[in-house]
């Protein structure tokens, strides 16, 4: 079974590349009264201390300066992973519940911890129209099955590409008329644009002059009842769905800026986007996740290293 892909590889990996040779130095140990070093040796850059007593762990130095946790008496035990969580991601990232461990944060201050971030603003864009109706990658897959039936169809009868094209501009234009008195639609002219419509989509898919044999194998192999006699947009589902990705890049420079777009949007993508979180936990912070995993890794290597040598020597 494949492992899944870290969320926070980058970070990971600019952590590793500083740490690979830190290397744990116990300054005080009495209890859940701790003060834990992880440096490399002859140096304190990229080095932090872990302090640690009842209910409280605190983290200082030159990385993971600055917090404070919260949660039970035995903090280094909140902390600790278990064996199989180690190397759980497939870049060999520990499991860590980086929410979970924002909430015990002291003060409040798991809100500080994250950043509006504009690729995860870009990346739900993205996300919400693949999924979307009529924009997504079901709606695009269709439309495409669509025009290859159409084209065996208008080959079938005999058209040129000419006529097919004349063929199509006209439901287009036909169409268009139609949705531009969509907001009157019972006024006599509106009836009138979707009776023309209507009469140019079926001409679009007309039959005629084929056998009833030709009917049969379209119907048997590109699922008739299900493509035909259905609009076809001017703009496929994945052009208009790149037209409004490309707009909210224009729109992504701040977290408000953003979710004023969205709300533009509303036809799009909903009346709940105020509820999407456009924001991601900061480097400082999850280098502080990785760093009091580390110590705290280190520190149950320091213990089982010294219940080894106690059982080592003669009674």
């Amino acid at each position: 079974m494949s492992k899944p892909t870290n969320p926070y590889a980058q970070a990971y990996a600019d952590f590793l590349r500083e740490t690979a040779e830190h290397q744990l130095v116990v300054l005080h140990d009495d209890g859940l009264y701790l003060h834990l070093r992880i440096q490399k040796p002859g140096t304190r850059t990229w080095s932090w201390d872990v302090t640690t007593w009842p209910g409280h762990l605190a983290t200082s130095g030159d990385i993971a300066d600055g917090y404070m946790f919260t949660r039970e008496p035995d903090m280094i035990g909140v902390f600790d992973r278990p064996k199989d969580h180690r190397d759980y991601y497939s870049d060999g990232a520990p499991s860590i519940d980086v929410r979970y461990w924002a909430q015990k944060l002291c003060g409040g201050r798991s809100h500080e911890v994250k950043k509006y971030n504009a690729d995860v603003f870009l990346q739900l864009v993205r996300e919400h129209l693949e999924q979307h109706e009529e924009l997504g990658n079901e709606a695009q897959a269709f439309h495409e099955r669509q025009l290859v039936l159409l084209k065996q169809l208008h080959e079938l009868r005999g058209l040129d590409k000419t006529t097919q094209l004349e063929l199509l501009q006209s439901h287009w234009a036909a169409e268009a008329r139609a949705k531009h008195f969509s907001s009157r639609p019972h006024t006599t002219i509106a009836g009138q644009r979707r009776d023309a419509a209507a009469d140019v989509i079926d001409r679009l898919w007309s039959t005629d002059g084929l056998s009833d044999e030709q009917i049969d194998h379209l119907i048997e192999k590109y699922d008739w009842h299900v493509l035909a006699d259905i609009e076809i947009p001017r703009q496929s589902p994945a052009e208009r769905r790149q037209e409004i990705l490309d707009d909210s890049k224009w729109h992504a420079d701040s977290e408000s800026e953003a979710h004023k777009w969205l709300q533009d949007q509303s036809p799009v993508f909903g009346e709940d986007t105020w509820e999407w979180d456009l924001r991601e936990y900061d480097h400082h912070f999850l280098f502080t996740c990785y760093a009091i995993d580390l110590a705290v890794r280190l520190y149950r290597e320091h213990q089982a290293q010294q219940t080894e040598t106690q059982e080592a020597v003669p009674a």
